[in-house]
């Protein structure tokens, strides 16, 4: 599983969303958000990585998206609804587009097929479309999908997201009739503690330059080496 397409700095989140998983004894869930560009793909793709880590055979699917990414994250080309394996270790990926039309917009197929994928591999996971947003009546939209979902984890983009977008899209969901196991807080677009320290010292650096140099040298040892852990 290429590990470009997962977020390292949330590794102790995912786990906590998998230990969850397994005490819930659920094995499908969906991993939507309010509104588009808020992490749902990549918060998908890391719980998908930690299943295939666990040994299990995982199915991650991208479903209603009006601009399909998941074959372009892989460099594979996907035929809408057909699962490919990928590497040796059980992994699979398919997409349906929001505009799949067919069977796709058929009120039924949709959870017909989760059933069916959940036969087949032993953890599915579901990157779902935002559920809030107009949606053409013959397009998959976010909400069937988590509507039909045994469970789904709402991914909020800290500092951005309003809160009553959260509760709207929480309320939508409820009212679809879908189960929701949690709310996922993505960090992205807040400073890191490095970043802030690194701040402060700047502030510092004409009353202390000496301190502030042994500081910096000390983080620059801290700091991660590429393709390895975050400090």
């Amino acid at each position: 599983m290429d590990d470009a397409m997962l977020p390292e700095a949330m590794a102790g989140e995912i786990e906590a969303i998998w230990s969850r998983l397994q005490q819930s004894g659920l094995h499908c869930v969906s991993v939507t958000s309010a509104t588009p560009d808020e992490g749902a793909s990549k918060v998908a793709a890391a719980l998908a990585r930690r299943s295939v880590l666990a040994g299990e055979t995982t199915l991650l699917a991208e479903i209603g998206a009006t601009k399909p990414t998941l074959g372009a994250r892989l460099g594979l080309v996907l035929q809408p609804g057909v699962p490919v394996r990928v590497g040796a270790d059980g992994f699979s990926v398919l997409s349906v587009p929001a505009n799949a039309g067919g069977n796709w917009a058929e009120a039924g197929y949709l959870g017909w097929q989760m059933a069916s994928w959940q036969r087949d591999w032993s953890m599915v996971v579901l990157d779902t479309a935002p559920l809030l947003g107009a949606q053409p009546a013959e397009c998959i939209s976010g909400l069937q999908v988590a509507a039909r979902a045994p469970t789904t984890l709402l991914v909020v983009l800290a500092g951005r997201t309003k809160a009553e977008t959260v509760r709207e899209a929480q309320d939508k969901l409820l009212r679809a009739g879908g189960q929701l196991a949690g709310v996922v807080l993505n960090d992205r677009e807040n400073p890191s503690l490095r970043e802030e320290v690194e701040r402060e010292l700047g502030r510092l650096a004409r009353l202390a330059p000496g301190l502030v140099e042994r500081l910096r040298e000390r983080l620059r040892r801290k700091a991660p080496k590429p393709g390895g852990p975050p400090a």
